[in-house]
């Protein structure tokens, strides 16, 4: 048992940041929590919290997901509460993961988590977005674009007719649409 003067002290993360994301932010954080509570208890154990975090698009070095841990994972509720908790067996609630998710999320780059969308399309890593790329990925979100419009998209935005948009001209499209 450890002593009371070396217990570790739980914090609760300040949820500022997740209240102030838009609601399909919010709602993807909830999804993703549900998603990998996998007995359904409203609690995460150190390894499921890791795959929300990846869901999310967060690959967090491990020492830096097991200080959230340390800082943020709480005993199990039939843990004896005279005893110390090792972190291994703490676990992170709704709020607590919806504030470090939040948290996280504001911090982004909102450059590069644009680059991780170009690299969506550009799969084969060409450096550019072609039709071809276009309509694969068309076809799997299940939206067929019609042919005509993904020839006037890149058109459109291929500002030096190279056949397809590069990550500059991606980057300044979707920058000038926020």
């Amino acid at each position: 048992m450890a002593s009371a003067g070396r217990a570790i002290q739980y914090t609760i993360p300040a949820r500022e940041d997740f209240n102030k994301l838009p609601e399909e932010q919010k709602t993807r954080i909830n999804e993703a929590f549900d998603l990998f509570d996998s007995n359904k208890d409203g609690l995460l154990s150190y390894e499921e919290f890791r795959f929300v975090l990846r869901a999310l698009g967060f690959e967090l070095p491990k020492p830096q997901t097991y200080d959230l841990l340390i800082r943020h994972g709480q005993k199990p509720a039939n843990w004896p509460h005279d005893q110390e908790c090792a972190p291994v067996y703490r676990l992170f609630n709704l709020p607590t993961a919806q504030a470090i998710a939040g948290t996280l999320i504001r911090a982004r780059d909102p450059r590069e988590e644009l680059r991780r969308a170009f690299r969506l399309f550009d799969t084969d890593g060409k450096g550019m977005i072609t039709q071809d790329d276009l309509r694969k990925v068309s076809k799997q979100v299940g939206n067929n674009i019609p042919d005509a419009d993904i020839v006037a998209m890149i058109e459109e935005f291929d500002a030096s007719g190279k056949g397809g948009v590069d990550e500059d001209e991606f980057l300044r499209l979707m920058m000038s649409k926020k």
